[in-house]
Order: C-alpha cells, then sequence, then structure tokens
C-alpha cells in the first residue's frame, strides 16, 4: 500500500521509497500513455493521441498503454516507467507520483491542478523534450 502526506517523504508500507525515475534521454525512457477515447467524440478526442503515439514510437525506448490511471501514474512513482502522458483523466491519481520525484505538469507545460484537462508525469529531465513531442503531434 502507498501512502503520502505532503510533508512526509512516500511511503510503500513501512519503506520509504525511492524517488521516482531519474532517466535524463527520451531514447532511453519508458513512456505510458493514455487508452483512447472510445465515446461519441472519439474522432476528435484522438486527433492528438494517434500522432503522439507515432511521434514517441520514433524518439523512447519503449511506449506502453496500460489502461489505468492509476497504473501509469503509480508506476511513474515506482520508478518502472520514466513517464506517463493522459491527455483526459482524473487529476486526483497524481500525488503518489508528485511525491517520488515526478514533475506532474499540464499538457501546455503549466503546474498541474484540480482544473487539469490532462496529465503529464515525468523524470524532471524529460518533461521538456516531452513537451515537443506534444507540439509535434499537435502539428501533425
Amino acid at each position: 500500500m502507498w501512502r503520502s502526506r505532503q510533508t512526509q517523504p512516500l511511503r510503500r508500507g513501512d519503506r520509504r521509497h525511492p524517488p521516482a525515475s531519474r532517466t535524463d534521454a527520451l531514447d532511453a525512457a519508458i513512456v505510458a500513455i493514455g487508452d483512447y477515447a472510445v465515446e461519441a467524440d472519439a474522432e476528435e478526442k484522438n486527433r492528438l493521441r494517434i500522432p503522439l503515439n507515432y511521434h514517441l514510437a520514433t524518439r523512447v525506448q519503449r511506449v506502453r498503454m496500460y489502461g489505468s490511471a492509476a497504473v501509469d501514474l503509480a508506476w511513474v512513482a515506482a520508478g518502472k516507467t520514466d513517464a506517463c502522458i493522459m491527455l483526459s483523466n482524473k487529476p486526483w491519481d497524481t500525488a503518489a507520483a508528485r511525491e517520488a520525484g515526478a514533475a506532474v505538469v499540464e499538457i501546455d507545460g503549466s503546474p498541474h491542478t484540480m482544473a487539469s484537462s490532462a496529465t503529464i508525469a515525468a523524470a524532471p529531465k524529460l518533461v521538456a523534450d516531452l513537451m515537443g513531442l506534444i507540439d509535434q503531434a499537435r502539428r501533425s
């Protein structure tokens, strides 16, 4: 079980959890991406997801899709993946990743808030490069 308090380090069970990934290069990064939209407006929602998958696949070591925002963020917190990109989400799952030392930002790179429409959680040195890939995908 994960535990976190704002003024204390992330803990897993009775042990202090090591910090999130320290990967600093995209070509060495394992990146999880949120699953595809399937609702009536899926075509519009997936307009960025599809080119983003292409840009990630050509620049990172591996792309993964686990299908669960909680798993994506927990694995970033645990250092099992180096980043996750969720283009639609519920923001309350982000505490573990943030407390483990991951950067957690909105899709435009601004600080993540409860009103954010997307979540990017990553090793801090990967954020700028991931923002660049998202911009490339938007222009595709």
